[in-house]
């Protein structure tokens, strides 16, 4: 029976008016059944079936005082995604704010106020979906049922320590906990400046502090630093010749590029501009036992504004050769800052201790004659300070399918946000002329960051710079600068 539009909004009106706790409490009931409650276990079932769906829909509401959620897919016997989309239903997989598509089946996705798309106070919908188009395998059958569990925690915003003035604190980032942890300094009246400091890290932290404002985002904070470097240092000083606001401030230490390993750390605050001694400690390199420890440890990692690369000590004053590109800034000059970091342990990312200044570079080689200049604060570096450095090779003399060795810092050679030194090894594949320049070609596998690096020979003299890669499909060319085109006013820099 159809009814009049007049009627039909009429007999609604009466249903309102005489059945209002029946109508409403059914609509509740539909849309709490499948809200999310931090740390309540929800079970769920997608049903196959030309009745049911390919997916089930949830949703939550973030509170202002939460800094991360994490949903966590359990028991499922079939490969489920996680669709999420903030603010509105899922109408479409295409456009959504996140997404965990993997091929396992129990699968998470975290999600912080620090994420690219950062997560807001709003509300929520989740869809756990089935993307095959066949029936899953189920204890050996197809199933048009597929039952999972669903687990929602967030982590508020919570003081992991009170930060003292001139008292390291040792702490660590978890991934449980967002990799992002709050600390809070007392700034007393009068205070013209103060820092905070970052260090004895082996992953790549950053500092954001805001003052009395524990719920730091990268909206709402005071001041941020944020670079390539793990070691970082934010000065807060009063401006117009005032002193500084006091008050509580939070400094919140976070990582951005890894968040499934945990990061060490250590904090330090000082009521004024100066860096405490306890972090200007510059350590010698041990005792070299052969070619190839003095190879390991001769290779350093280049930082600059826009990038990271490999470099090689080439005298034992602090010469250091590397790619043009590896230290190039966004605008294409020379980086404001270029700092060092070096090898003093295989088994960990290398410690940045120093800054360097540019001596020479030629753009059209793609080289760059580096020397350094200081302790990474700005603290001059002991007398009688000596790095290890290459021997250069004969370039001349290199021939098709001789043995390279290489040595750099490649982005992939590490699990967290910081990468130990790696070794490969190739051929020489070949070479290319290009105008006056000379390219060594090689099947060696060669990454972003092995740029600048050392090739070395079977006497681990160093005969050029890993400079570039080809890929197609599956295979890869690399290409190295070989020594030979160092320019021949460099070598009385580094007494040769």
């Amino acid at each position: 029976m159809k009814f009049p539009l007049l009627k039909l909004n009429f007999f609604i009106l009466i249903m309102l008016l005489f059945f209002p706790v029946f109508s409403f409490s059914v609509e509740k009931n539909l849309s709490s059944k499948n809200d999310l409650v931090s740390g309540r276990e929800i079970s769920g079932s997608i049903d196959l079936s030309d009745q049911g769906q390919s997916y089930q829909t949830f949703k939550f509401r973030v509170p202002s005082d939460v800094f991360s959620v994490k949903l966590t897919l359990k028991n499922s016997p079939a490969d489920l995604d996680i669709f999420i989309k903030r603010g509105e239903e899922i109408e479409s997989y295409d456009y959504v704010d996140y997404l965990s598509t993997e091929e396992n089946y129990n699968e998470s996705i975290l999600i912080t106020r620090l994420s690219e798309i950062p997560l807001e106070d709003d509300i929520y919908y989740v869809d756990i979906s089935y993307q095959h188009n066949i029936l899953p395998q189920i204890n050996g059958l197809k199933s048009a049922k597929i039952p999972f569990k669903l687990v929602m925690d967030f982590e508020n915003y919570e003081l992991k320590d009170t930060l003292l003035p001139g008292i390291p604190v040792n702490s660590e980032l978890l991934p449980e906990k967002g990799m992002a942890a709050i600390f809070a300094l007392k700034v007393p009246a009068n205070t013209e400046a103060f820092r905070i400091d970052l260090y004895n890290t082996s992953s790549d932290l950053d500092l954001m502090v805001s003052c009395n404002n524990k719920m730091i985002t990268r909206e709402n904070n005071d001041f941020l630093r944020e670079s390539l470097l793990g070691k970082e240092t934010i000065i807060i000083e009063g401006s117009d010749n005032k002193n500084v606001k006091s008050g509580i401030y939070y400094i919140m230490v976070f990582d951005q590029v890894s968040n499934d390993h945990v990061a060490e750390f250590s904090i330090l605050a000082e009521l004024g501009r100066e860096a405490s001694s306890a972090i200007l400690k510059i350590p010698r390199f041990p005792a070299i036992s052969d070619e190839v420890q003095n190879a390991l440890m001769a290779t350093v990692e280049i930082i600059g504004n826009a990038g990271k690369g490999s470099g090689c000590f080439v005298s034992s004053s602090g010469y250091i050769l590397t790619n043009w590109h590896v230290i190039e800034d966004f605008t294409g000059n020379v980086s404001e800052n270029i700092y060092v970091a070096i090898n003093l342990s295989n088994e960990l990312p290398p410690e940045e201790l120093f800054k360097a200044e540019l001596i020479d570079y030629s753009i059209e080689k793609d080289l760059a004659l580096l020397k350094i200049s200081s302790g990474i604060y700005g603290n001059s570096v002991p007398v009688a300070y000596k790095f290890p450095y290459f021997t250069l090779g004969n370039a001349d003399t290199i021939k098709l399918g001789q043995p390279v060795t290489f040595l750099g810092y490649p982005g992939i050679g590490g699990t967290g946000s910081r990468a130990s030194i790696s070794m490969t090894r190739g051929i020489v594949s070949g070479f290319e002329r290009s105008n006056e320049n000379l390219l060594i070609k090689t099947d060696a596998e060669i990454n972003s960051g092995n740029s600048g690096g050392a090739a070395i020979d079977s006497f681990y003299e160093l005969i050029g710079f890993p400079t570039s890669i080809i890929e197609e499909d599956a295979g890869q060319f690399g290409y190295i600068t070989p020594v030979s085109m160092i320019p021949e006013e460099w070598f009385q820099y580094m007494g040769r």
